[in-house]
């Protein structure tokens, strides 16, 4: 390649990127609206899921790397669908956990397959070895936005 081409795909690679994202994000609200769930809602159970069914709501909105006022009505609608509870903390009422209830709990195990199938659909065709290539690829661009 020429420093020419070189230097385009360079400053093509992030652009592309940022579209695939959104791409993905459109992709995955829809099959999340198959069981009534927008994306948001989804990585909120997911993310309970995967945390045992309860985390506290500092961690939870740190994950979805929102705005605290986002992340709070976010959790006020699920409380309302009755998808999860709201506790102060035994130790520290200033500390609030959001837990599963059972529904949420149900319908975050129907989020979790739906999610895993975009994933093994989204990454059908991709050696395992490019993966690793791609996933080192990104490490050090995120070292690299770490040291801005």
């Amino acid at each position: 390649m020429t420093y020419y081409s070189d230097k385009l795909a360079t400053l093509r690679f992030l652009p592309e990127n940022m579209r695939l994202g959104r791409k993905l994000r459109v992709y995955c609200d829809a099959r999340f609206k198959t069981i009534g769930l927008t994306l948001a809602r989804g990585q909120v159970l997911l993310h309970l899921q995967a945390a045992a069914g309860s985390l506290p709501q500092s961690e939870l909105t740190a994950l979805l790397a929102v705005e605290h006022p986002t992340a709070i009505r976010l959790f006020d609608r699920l409380q309302a669908l009755g998808y999860i509870a709201r506790s102060q903390g035994e130790n520290d009422r200033r500390v609030n956990h959001v837990m599963l209830t059972e529904t949420g709990t149900a319908l975050a195990h129907q989020a979790s397959e739906i999610n895993n199938d975009i994933i093994l659909q989204v990454m059908e065709g991709i050696s395992m070895q490019d993966i690793d290539h791609a996933r080192q690829v990104i490490a050090l661009i995120s070292n690299n936005l770490d040291n801005l």
